[in-house]
């Protein structure tokens, strides 16, 4: 599959700790028991996580589905079996889902109601798969998490923030023991996306001063995406640092009055945002 979403892989710069899997995936280790899995030559950039310890793996993300994303994760799970978990509904991170059985899946009352005897179709809005042509998926319903609920991998705990902005289905991971935040697509380098369908700023910078007020100055966000960095693409992670620069632009956009436009937010990353976003 090759079209004007994909880029050659000759012309990507991997950045060290990464490598190619099976021509298409680039793949690295955060560290013993967390595999950072790559997409940098599909035009979103996508990032997953795979978590794995004590022979329990979780993988936060399925992927595009622009290839197959379960082998690889197989090879890495060594023999655990994996159970998915998507950080929202839309298209870009729904693409491997059903190769997992049933998921986890954030108990928030609009994907409740998107259930039915046990299986989940999201809503067009939530899936916006529209944009590149792809239809809604059926997935099933392993287990409903709470937000403020820990998941347990092995020796590991990760507790599940519901983080609203981007999408009002959004949910992050927080992982104390390791200083980092797992944010998918809340903050990253690149245009943040407040301007699609049930993005809001008034929840982005409600929960911008709610990550800001529970993590220490020391800690690692982990993203979803990323564009590359002089050139070369690596893991994308920001810091605390871009969380305040972010909560300083929402604050104005709120304060101020309802329009379309482009916000800067630092060297690294700007936000995009409709009139919608106001409401």
């Amino acid at each position: 599959m090759r079209d004007n979403l994909e880029a050659p892989l000759e012309t990507i710069r991997l950045g060290d700790g990464l490598s190619w899997e099976d021509g298409w995936f680039a793949t690295g280790q955060l560290d013993h028991g967390t595999l950072a899995i790559g997409e940098p030559a599909y035009h979103q950039r996508n990032w997953s996580y795979l978590f794995c310890d004590g022979g329990e793996a979780l993988l936060f993300d399925t992927g595009s589905g622009r290839r197959p994303i379960a082998p690889l994760v197989a090879r890495h799970a060594a023999g655990a079996s994996v159970t998915a978990f998507p950080s929202h509904m839309h298209f870009d991170h729904l693409g491997g889902i059903n190769a997992f059985g049933p998921a986890l899946v954030a108990d928030l009352p609009m994907l409740r109601a998107c259930e039915s005897d046990g299986q989940l179709t999201p809503a067009d809005e939530m899936f916006l798969g529209h944009y590149e042509g792809l239809p809604v998926p059926t997935f099933g319903v392993g287990r409903w998490v709470r937000p403020g609920e820990v998941i347990k991998v092995g020796s590991r705990r990760l507790e599940v923030l519901h983080t609203p902005g981007h999408s009002p289905d959004s949910v992050s991971l927080w992982e104390p023991g390791r200083t980092r935040l797992y944010a998918a697509d809340f903050i990253y380098r690149g245009a943040l996306y407040a301007q699609t369908p049930g993005a809001s700023l008034t929840q982005y910078l409600a929960t911008c001063q709610q990550l800001i007020d529970m993590t220490p100055q020391s800690v690692e966000i982990v993203c979803a995406h990323g564009r590359p960095v002089n050139g070369v693409d690596e893991v994308p992670i920001v810091g605390r640092d871009d969380l305040a620069d972010l909560h300083k632009v929402l604050s104005g956009l709120v304060a101020g009055h309802p329009h379309s436009g482009e916000a800067p937010v630092n060297a690294r990353m700007f936000l995009l945002y409709s009139k919608d976003s106001f409401q």
